[in-house]
């Protein structure tokens, strides 16, 4: 008798990794009622093929998981797709210097301004803080409030750089903020001029977000929101994404939630809480009372709160004599007071919340697992997933501490390259020993680190698959703007190079475990929701090299198709 599925994928090479990683390798996909239905060989699909049963051929070519990011910044999806953008600016590190580089700025910031002249804020986004620091030809230049003014002197300006980490505002914005002399400078996060002065440049989320989200008009939208969201929904579906782990709480979610309760997500997606430390008993209180305010059916689940350990590196091993930054002796201070966080993270777990914390260098790593270790031992609780987000550098000791800890490691593969415009900056802070052993991923796995890649957009693209060639080669690829300037630079850290295996797991059921959504997708079995990729190659045989230009051909989310190449 036939059972009459809704939908067949036959003649395909399906491949698709379990949590605890067993291998299924099958040729054919039956869906019925959004679920996976039937997975297994060619000859016991007929079965499940009736009349109504729409049947795709894959011709050989590979199916897997919808991939999973999972660290990225959805909820600001606008300041990429409604804003300014910088992004075509390339510098080369050994040519160009930061002046060049102010005029390609003033260029692009000036033909967007007569392009929106009724706009009440200028905002953009895109540009990098190793320009002005020493990344082109070691010359340190400040990026400053006048370089903006002379384009923007009438109105706000709000330029937030690529990495989300720095912001500059022209002298309106720091006027309708109220940012003047004798504002607090928040440990230096707030740079003077030499009279004392705001000049414009301010370090750090935790810090200017309050700031320019005082400014009028600021804010996009609900609508610009809304299509902004959408478009991303469409880039990722593109690329064969199914699910998005938010990591930094914006104005958005309430637009999220009314788009998922109306049926316009064609993605899961999981979100955070922000907690700060200036604000942090507010914070945790807003976010237990809104626990389960956004949440819609699975679709949109907030479960965790977001925590910035520290912003830009805060290493075990002084700045160096060489630092072109930065005091020789000192280290990069955390964004929280030690013991504030400690308590507060302990908080965090006693509530059931996993926590999710943006920690790059070795010292901030060390004191979250110091934290998180401190809190399960204080309040046991097996269903806590805790997770550090970026892991750019790990001492040794600290990966195995990971490991043991059952502590997610959630990095991004599209940095796992060598960066030219970022390095002799870092191998001046700290020396070339330290600065080879950047965002180390096999030896985090060898550990026992469940590893799930991102791509932190919006300060990346969405790499997908061609993230996967990343972590399986670490040298750049033809996705990354840099492409052309390096893409003849060696391997990064080579022993830290992944298998096709690990790569596509940390991008699918790994993804799906750090949301607490292994039991519903991020893998293809018998059961779970219908979400998958058909490729337009066999990914398991094709060159290494080549995974980047492999094509998405159809995205399913939900047993529904979502994205298809025309």
């Amino acid at each position: 008798m036939k059972k009459n599925a809704d939908k067949v994928y036959r003649n395909a090479k399906v491949y698709s990794i379990a949590l605890d990683g067993t291998e299924t390798h099958a040729q054919a996909i039956a869906i019925k009622d959004g679920k996976f239905v039937y997975v297994g060989d060619e000859a016991g699909i007929n079965e499940w093929i009736g009349d109504a049963t729409d049947v795709v051929d894959c011709n050989g070519k590979s199916v897997i998981p919808g991939l999973g990011d999972a660290h990225m910044h959805l909820a600001h999806a606008a300041k990429k797709y409604a804003t300014c953008s910088f992004g075509s600016i390339v510098p080369d590190p050994k040519k160009d210097e930061p002046e060049e580089v102010i005029k390609k700025i003033q260029k692009i910031l000036k033909d967007y301004v007569d392009e929106h002249k009724d706009a009440p804020v200028i905002r953009g986004l895109g540009w990098d803080r190793t320009w002005f620091s020493g990344g082109l030809k070691g010359i340190v230049r400040p990026f400053t409030r006048h370089d903006i003014d002379v384009i923007v002197p009438d109105r706000p300006a709000v330029l937030m750089s690529y990495c989300g980490h720095r912001v500059l505002l022209n002298t309106k914005a720091l006027e309708a903020a109220g940012v003047t002399k004798d504002t607090d400078d928040q440990n230096g996060l707030i740079v003077r001029e030499e009279d004392g002065s705001p000049s414009g440049y301010i370090k750090e989320p935790a810090v200017y977000l309050p700031i320019i989200d005082s400014i009028p008009n600021y804010d996009f939208s609900p609508k610009e929101h809304r299509d902004s969201l959408k478009q991303c929904f469409d880039v990722f579906n593109e690329n064969g994404y199914t699910l998005l782990c938010d990591c930094q709480q914006g104005a958005s979610y309430p637009v999220l939630t009314d788009m998922a309760k109306k049926g316009e997500f064609t993605v899961r997606v999981s979100g955070v809480h922000n907690v700060n430390d200036a604000t942090r008993d507010e914070d945790m209180e807003r976010a237990i009372t809104n626990r389960t305010k956004f949440d819609v059916d699975g679709l949109f689940t907030v479960d965790t709160v977001k925590y910035f350990a520290d912003g830009q590196f805060s290493m075990i091993e002084p700045y160096a004599e060489t630092s072109i930054n930065h005091t020789p002796g000192t280290r990069e201070p955390l964004l929280w007071d030690e013991s504030h966080m400690e308590e507060s993270m302990a908080l965090a777990n006693k509530e059931g919340f996993n926590i999710h914390t943006h920690a790059m260098g070795s010292y901030a790593i060390r004191r979250v697992i110091d934290c998180y270790e401190n809190a399960q031992k204080l309040y046991p609780n097996p269903r806590i997933r805790n997770i550090i987000a970026h892991d750019t550098f790990i001492a040794p000791e600290d990966r195995v501490r990971m490991g043991k800890s059952h502590i997610i490691a959630s990095n991004q593969p599209a940095w796992f390259n060598d960066n030219p415009t970022e390095e002799p900056i870092m191998v001046a802070d700290w020396g070339e020993d330290v600065v080879r052993q950047t965002y180390p991923s096999k030896s985090l796995i060898d550990n026992g680190v469940v590893c799930a890649y991102g791509s932190d957009f919006f300060v990346s693209p969405s790499y997908g698959l061609a993230g996967i060639q990343v972590a399986m080669t670490r040298r750049h690829v033809k996705i990354d703007p840099t492409y052309e300037l390096y893409k003849d630079v060696p391997a990064a850290l080579p022993e830290e190079c992944v298998s096709l295996k690990e790569a596509l797991q940390a991008h699918t059921i790994n993804a799906a475990y750090q949301a607490h959504m292994e039991d519903i997708t991020g893998s293809i079995e018998v059961g779970k929701s219908a979400e998958l990729a058909v490729l337009d190659s066999d990914i398991e045989t094709i060159p290494v090299e080549q995974i980047q230009d492999i094509v998405v051909l159809e995205t399913v989310f939900m047993g529904k198709t979502v994205f298809k190449k025309d």
